[in-house]
């Protein structure tokens, strides 16, 4: 069921947060997984492209600065 996000609470709201954000690291654990268990059988396989740049844009955000701490983040929707 859809919803306005100016419809939910703050605690409905942080558990969407959280939630997309498992959701998104399960994803690229997985597929650091895959491609570390396949460049173990394939000797030099690359990681898929769209998951390498995301790699570099996580780690370029975070070298800049861009990130903000989970506290920081909760802190700011006032819990």
């Amino acid at each position: 069921m859809e919803r306005a996000l100016a419809t939910l609470s703050t605690h409905e709201f942080e558990e969407l947060v959280e939630h997309t954000i498992d959701k998104r690291l399960e994803v690229w654990l997985t597929q650091l997984t895959d491609a570390l268990t396949g460049l173990q059988d394939e000797g030099n396989a690359e990681l898929r492209s769209e998951f390498a740049a995301s790699l570099r844009r996580s780690l370029e955000q975070a070298h800049s600065g861009e990130s903000v701490a989970l506290k920081t983040f909760r802190e700011q929707l006032g819990r």
